[in-house]
């Protein structure tokens, strides 16, 4: 299948393969000309709009009229709340902002972190007796960590410490550090230390705490246990979905092929039957003396160093994955192949040993910032959760790889890359994906589109986001998070008593709902509890919602 261009495209080629492609275009000038003609980013480049009136996220397609607030100080943190309040204005918080979702969208204050970025060792002399003794005992050193500093300033900072993760009212004035019922800070030592902060040592509170989507107010600080530095070993498998969920549907997972294992990524080829199997265990002092460490390999790598691929990202000023993207919509019957390749190049056939952040940080298709896709890509994805009982995960899962190839034959919507599945034991937190009970084990699938210049990812993930929901799906809130979600889907998602948890705490901690946004309202997460429709979210990307025709129109003149 080609796609809506089949008479401009056959013309310059009309197989399946992009190396075939890049040959013709190695030997023909006419041909580049062609691909190159059109400045598509000057009719597609993201809306000009004032930066300090505009905010924008990481990928560019979540963008709203705020007033942009940099914080550099815990002091002005508590002023900007102060004034919030009495401004009647709105307050979200973002870090990175890498959010794909309307979770941080706000008309009044968005608050960002500057030179907030912190790690330091907790003091002990704040921890109990019994916090103190256990740390000693499991030799675990915790770490107290400011609003604003990522995931990957953390690891060096622990890892030259030889330390690791272990896995990886309206504004009262008041500042609260949140635990669980049995919390290791001393509560008198900690009184003492700091008589403006209150201490809250209880579950309730803490399970809306850690998964609070921004409802509940800022979160400054958090403290983190660690454990000695570790290895991991990392094997990975050839096979077919077809095989794969086979093996998945084995009881009891303690001692499944795959499931016993520390951790275990399938990843699918969406549009073939092609599969490869991550299996992650530690790493015995033998392991790492026997086998090799990784080699890097980004997942599109050889694909985005294609002359052709390159030559249109010079002409048009724009990353090699833009480049990519625009070939994979004219020439459509590149993806499933594409895809496939792409997943194979990141078999290895012997066991590979490192240091646990640097294999967990070649994750592949998991993990969008690990293999190269910030440097070349504008990627969004899109992420569901799932429970596993009476093998629900599979079912979901074989009914979205059908939902891909019903969109791709019927509307020529892709996505680019393997789909990934991952798992989690279950989390007490109320809001969490991995919400559950004792033992149950929860099933993750996420996928991705390389770039955001147009809504066709708003087509295919909400697509897909209608067959998830059949199964009792998740949305995770930062990624994707389709408008047509709704108070029933929380509901359905999370249950009645989850959601009038979540709710207590927001009354407790924003009664007059400072913290509020239009998601929030929509799904009824609110001090009272009521549900506002807003219909489809009304912020300024949503007057570029109807490109995606204009695009294609873009699309057949690069060929005329």
């Amino acid at each position: 299948k080609m796609g809506f261009f089949d008479n401009e495209v056959q013309e310059i080629y009309d197989g399946n393969d992009l190396r075939e492609l890049n040959d013709i275009f190695m030997k023909d000038e006419g041909i580049a000309e062609k691909l190159t003609h059109e400045k598509i980013i000057e009719d597609y480049k993201d809306p000009a709009g004032d930066d300090e009136e505009v905010a924008i996220n990481r990928s560019g397609n979540v963008r709203f009229k705020t007033d942009i607030v940099d914080i550099d100080s815990f002091q002005q943190l508590k002023d900007i709340m102060e004034s919030s309040v009495k401004e009647n204005k709105n307050v979200k918080a973002v870090g990175s902002f890498a959010a794909f979702s309307n979770v941080t969208e706000t008309d009044g204050y968005l608050l960002k972190p500057y030179k907030t970025s912190n790690i330091s060792r907790t003091d002990l002399e704040l921890l109990n007796e019994e916090a103190i003794s256990q740390a000693k005992k499991d030799d675990i050193v915790y770490y107290d960590v400011k609003w604003g500093t990522t995931i990957y300033e953390i690891l060096p900072v622990l890892k030259e410490d030889n330390r690791a993760f272990f896995n990886v009212g309206g504004w009262t004035e008041k500042v609260y550090r949140v635990e669980p019922t049995k919390g290791i800070t001393d509560v008198s030592k900690f009184t003492e230390n700091f008589p403006n902060i209150t201490l809250i040592q209880d579950d309730e509170t803490f399970n809306a705490a850690v998964v609070n989507i921004g409802a509940l107010g800022v979160t400054y600080e958090v403290t983190i246990s660690t454990v000695p530095l570790y290895n991991i070993i990392e094997r990975r498998e050839e096979t077919t979905w077809t095989n794969a969920k086979s093996v998945l549907k084995q009881k009891p997972y303690s001692i499944n092929p795959y499931l016993k294992s520390r951790n275990v990524e399938v990843w699918i080829s969406p549009y073939t039957d092609y599969a490869l199997i991550t299996l992650r265990d530690l790493a015995t002092d033998e392991d790492v003396k026997k086998y090799p460490k990784p080699e890097a390999k980004a997942l599109f790598q050889e694909f985005i160093e294609l002359p052709v691929v390159q030559e249109v990202s010079k002409i048009l000023s724009i990353k090699a994955g833009g480049a990519l993207f625009l070939l994979l919509n004219l020439f459509s019957a590149f993806v499933p192949i594409i895809n496939e390749q792409a997943l194979r190049s990141q078999y290895h056939e012997e066991p590979i040993v490192d240091s646990y952040e640097l294999i967990y940080n070649s994750l592949g298709p998991g993990r969008l910032n690990d293999i190269g896709f910030v440097n070349d890509f504008e990627v969004i994805s899109v992420e569901f959760s799932f429970s596993t009982k009476d093998d629900n995960h599979i079912l979901a899962t074989d009914a979205i790889l059908k939902t891909l190839k019903e969109i791709r034959d019927e509307q020529n919507l892709n996505i680019h890359g393997p789909a990934s599945m991952r798992f989690s034991a279950a989390s007490s937190q109320y809001l969490s994906m991995g919400n559950g009970k004792g033992d149950e084990t929860r099933a993750y699938l996420e996928m991705i589109i390389l770039d955001v210049w147009i809504d066709q990812y708003k087509r295919a993930f909400d697509a897909l986001t209608e067959t998830a929901l059949k199964y009792n799906a998740r949305c995770h809130w930062g990624q994707y998070f389709s408008p047509k979600l709704n108070h029933q889907y929380l509901l359905n998602a999370y249950g009645e008593q989850n959601v009038q948890s979540f709710i207590k705490q927001i009354k407790k901690f924003d009664p007059n709902g400072t913290m509020s946004n239009p998601l929030l309202k929509k799904l009824g997460l609110t001090p009272d509890g009521k549900v506002t429709d807003f219909g489809i979210f009304e912020t300024v990307e949503e007057k570029f919602k109807d490109r995606v025709e204009e695009f294609f129109k873009v699309l057949t003149n690069i060929v005329n």
